[in-house]
């Protein structure tokens, strides 16, 4: 199958609110926002989102399209000069399997990498299933262990790759 994966437009707000909550509700226990949560935004907040995400350095989502429709989304943004996180990695559950989390985490690296990033972070529940995805393509456990969620029984552990000194994925 044939993927396109392509940073969000500011008027592609509509393609990020509809893929974010696909996600949300395919897979809840994967992201802290929930999808009450989301539904609550405002359109007003999503074209804020989206325009954000196309228009700043910092930040960015990526959305993976197959024959035009999405079915797989990404975030990004920068915490210092030398590291940016993954954020909000979902894949739709009919193409998951055929490769299309690495294109994305690779959108994600490119963007990354040409801000100088030199670690790329990410934060996944321990029981989550995209753990074994994730230490497939070289994702490391930091050690560090956190509730950032609003349910402090959730532990959330922090990963990361290395950019600085390989070609992953």
């Amino acid at each position: 199958m044939n993927f396109t994966i392509a940073r969000i437009r500011a008027d592609q707000w509509q393609i990020l609110k509809n893929t974010r909550l696909r996600a949300l509700e395919d897979a809840p226990y994967a992201f802290c926002t929930t999808l009450a949560e989301a539904k609550k935004r405002t359109d007003k907040n999503w074209q804020d989102m989206a325009r954000d995400h196309a228009t700043l350095t910092d930040r960015a989502y990526f959305t993976a399209y197959m024959d035009d429709q999405p079915c797989g989304m990404a975030g990004c943004y920068r915490t210092d000069l030398h590291a940016a996180v993954l954020t909000a990695m979902w894949v739709a559950p009919e193409v998951r399997g055929q490769k299309l989390g690495e294109q994305i985490v690779r959108a994600v690296i490119q963007w990354a990498k040409a801000g100088r990033a030199t670690t790329l972070e990410a934060q996944v529940r321990e029981d989550n299933p995209a753990c074994i995805f994730y230490r497939k393509i070289g994702f490391r456990e930091t050690g560090a262990i956190e509730s950032p969620c609003s349910n402090p029984d959730i532990q959330i552990i922090l990963i990361a790759l290395d950019l600085a000194d390989q070609n992953p994925v």
